[in-house]
C-alpha cells in the first residue's frame, strides 16, 4: 500500500500552470531543522474528441512545444508516439553551470553512466566552453549571461535551458531528461533501463505485456510495491536527493561517501529532481516536469547533492552571491543567508569563513548518526588516487551499517571512475 512509501505518493494529474510565485518564488515551503520543504505541482493534459457521423472517434491533440519559458500553454495526451525501446530508455542531461568544479571527471561520470548527450549552459567560465568544444560529440554548450541577484534569476534561466534541451532531445530520438546541477550526481542502485521500464511501456501499448509479470515489483531491503501503484503513463520520475557530508575542506564527489537521508536536516532543497519524458512534458520549475508524477524510491535510484562540497567551492559561490544578491528576503534557506552575510562581512578572513564552514557544515549532522548512510557511488576514487581511503566509518558522524551501492559494483562490473 502507500503505506510503505509515505514520501513517494502518487500524485494526481493536474492541468500545466506555472507555479505561484510566492517567497522566492517557490510554493508550499515548510521549515525543517536544516532546510526548507518545498513542493511543486505538475502539470497534466486533455483529451479531445471529433464528431465524424454516427461514431465518436478520439483523436488524441498534438503535443504543441511552447516557446521557451511559457510553461502549461502546451496540450498533452496519454497517446505518445511509438518508439524503439532503446530510445524509450535513453536520456539526457540539461545543466546550468558557472565554474564548475572537477567538471572533466563529472562530465565523464555522465557518459559512463550512460547519458547519451549532455546540454550544457555556461555562465562566465570560458575554459568549460573551450574543453566541451572538443567533446561535440557528446555534450551542446550555449553560453549565457549572468544577471543581478543570481539566486532570483536561476530558475527562469533554468526552465529556458532545459525546454531548449527538450526540444532538441526530440530531435535526437532521445527517451528522457533529466535536470541536475554541477554539484549533483544521478546514483542508480539498480539499472535506469529496469526503472523506466516500469512506465514505459504501458501494459495497454506493449502486446508483451503478461499479467503474471504485473503482481508485484521488489525492490531491495524488503520493500515491495504493487505495480498498481506505479502510473505507467508518468511523465515526470522524481528521484529524491541526498546531501553529501564532507570528512574535511577537501572532500568532493570524488571522496565523500557519507551522506544524510533526513531531509529535515537538508541546509538546501528537499523535494528531489527529476526526468520528464521527452515530447510529453516540459520544464515546471527547477525541481520537476509537467504531467503524471511517479517518485522513485531511494533504493532504486537517488540524485547526491554534493553542496557546498569542498570548502573552496562554498567560499566562491557565496562570495558571488555576496556581490551581486540584494533580495535577501527572495531566499528561503537560512543556510545560504548566513552564507550570504558571513561572506560579505568577513570577506577574505579565511580563519573566519573557514570556522562557519566547518560549524555549519561539516558538523551539521554530527548530532543525528541515525540519518546517516554510506553510499557507494560511481564517482568514488579508489584510495591509492586520492591518497585517502573511502569514508566507512571516520569523521564526526559515525556510519550507518547499510550500503547502497551502485549496480555495476553488485555485479563487480563497476564505471571504473
Amino acid at each position: 500500500s502507500l503505506a510503505l512509501f509515505p514520501r513517494f505518493s502518487i500524485r494526481p494529474r493536474r492541468s500545466a500552470q506555472p507555479a505561484a510565485r510566492g517567497r522566492g518564488g517557490r510554493q508550499g515551503q515548510r521549515q525543517g531543522r536544516g532546510g526548507v520543504r518545498e513542493e511543486r505541482g505538475g502539470g497534466g493534459g486533455t483529451e479531445s474528441a471529433t464528431d465524424t457521423g454516427p461514431k465518436r472517434k478520439r483523436v488524441p491533440p498534438k503535443v504543441l512545444y511552447p516557446s521557451v519559458g511559457a510553461l502549461g500553454e502546451c496540450s498533452m495526451s496519454r497517446s505518445r508516439p511509438k518508439r524503439a525501446m532503446g530510445v524509450m530508455e535513453s536520456f539526457a542531461i540539461a545543466t546550468v553551470t558557472r565554474q564548475p568544479h572537477k567538471f572533466g571527471r563529472w562530465l565523464e561520470y555522465y557518459r559512463r553512466l550512460g547519458a547519451v548527450h549532455v546540454f550544457l549552459a555556461v555562465e562566465n567560465t570560458p575554459e568549460v566552453i573551450e574543453y566541451c568544444l572538443a567533446h561535440t560529440d557528446f555534450v551542446t554548450v550555449s553560453a549565457t549571461d549572468m544577471e543581478r541577484n543570481p539566486y532570483d534569476s536561476i530558475i527562469d534561466r533554468q526552465v529556458a535551458h532545459v525546454n531548449k534541451a527538450l526540444i532538441a532531445c526530440d530531435e535526437l530520438g532521445i527517451g528522457w531528461l533529466f535536470h541536475v546541477d554541477d554539484d549533483e550526481l544521478l546514483h542508480f542502485v539498480e539499472p535506469w533501463e529496469s526503472i523506466v521500464r516500469q512506465v514505459w511501456p504501458s501494459p495497454v501499448d506493449d502486446p508483451s505485456f503478461r499479467l503474471a509479470d504485473a503482481k508485484i515489483h521488489t525492490h531491495s531491503f524488503a520493500r515491495l510495491t504493487l505495480v498498481s501503484q506505479i502510473p505507467a503513463t508518468a511523465d515526470c520520475l522524481v528521484i529524491a536527493n541526498v546531501e553529501a557530508i564532507p570528512d574535511h575542506e577537501g572532500s568532493d564527489f570524488t571522496t565523500i561517501s557519507r551522506f544524510c537521508m533526513d531531509d529535515d536536516l537538508f541546509l538546501c532543497y528537499v523535494n528531489g529532481k527529476s526526468a520528464g519524458r521527452v515530447g510529453a512534458a516540459e520544464a515546471c520549475g527547477c525541481h520537476r516536469f509537467t504531467g503524471e508524477e511517479w517518485g522513485v524510491p531511494h533504493e532504486s535510484a537517488m540524485v547526491l547533492h554534493f553542496e557546498s562540497c569542498p570548502y573552496s567551492r562554498w567560499r566562491d559561490k557565496f562570495m558571488h552571491y555576496a556581490s551581486l544578491q540584494r533580495k535577501m528576503s527572495t531566499i528561503p534557506f537560512d543556510f545560504y543567508v548566513d552564507s550570504i552575510n558571513i561572506c560579505r562581512k568577513y570577506p577574505g578572513d579565511e580563519h573566519r569563513l573557514r570556522a562557519f564552514w566547518k560549524r555549519r557544515k561539516r558538523f551539521h549532522y554530527a548530532s543525528h548518526p541515525d540519518a546517516v548512510k554510506i553510499v557507494l557511488h560511481p564517482g568514488l576514487l579508489p584510495p591509492e588516487e586520492t591518497g585517502r581511503p573511502i569514508t566507512r566509518r571516520a569523521g564526526c558522524v559515525p556510519a550507518s551499517p547499510r550500503t547502497l551501492q551502485h549496480w555495476g559494483h553488485m555485479r563487480r562490473e563497476g564505471l571504473e571512475l
